[in-house]
């Protein structure tokens, strides 16, 4: 039964990290491009929160109950495609960060816009693209370890399978 539930909480994790991470991200891109300051300041500051208190919070829910798994079925951190879903998923973590910050500097700089009655400057943009670019990296490893988690594979080994 605690293997089923901690599988259980395990993909829920998944969901809320791919989910929310993913929504916050395509909105705030859709946002950012009306160039409406209004606008990408009230989807922004949801974005901040959202990432801030459901998408983090999955990310740990998802390490721990992922150790917890490995541990209970007996398996090693350092063997095979589990090592390597690590490796991603601190990848991918270490990308988390400065996703945020980012976001919070660029909720400040559109704030700042839309009190004055300007358009975006070129810091809002370099922040976006920063960001941006970071999301397609995060996102791509987290595709990649969800590969992993299915096929208890390495990329390269799956690829193998088809050749």
């Amino acid at each position: 039964m605690t293997y089923l539930v901690l599988k259980y909480l395990h993909i829920l994790a998944a969901v809320f990290l791919f989910g929310f991470g993913m929504g916050s991200y395509l909105y705030l891109i859709a946002a950012t491009r009306s160039r409406i300051p209004q606008v990408i300041a009230q989807v922004a500051r949801m974005v901040v929160f959202f990432d801030t208190w459901i998408t983090t919070p999955a990310g740990f829910l998802q390490l721990g109950t992922g150790i917890a798994l490995v541990t209970l079925m007996g398996l090693s951190a350092s063997s095979g495609w589990v090592f390597g879903s690590l490796l991603v998923f601190f990848a991918v973590g270490a990308l988390w960060l400065p996703v945020l910050w980012l976001q919070g500097r660029m909720l400040k700089l559109v704030r700042q816009a839309s009190e004055r009655g300007e358009a975006l400057g070129p810091d809002f943009q370099r922040a976006y693209r920063l960001w941006f670019w970071m999301g397609v990296a995060g996102f791509l490893g987290m595709f990649v370890i969800l590969l992993m988690m299915v096929t208890k594979l390495y990329p390269h080994q799956l690829l193998a399978l088809y050749r």
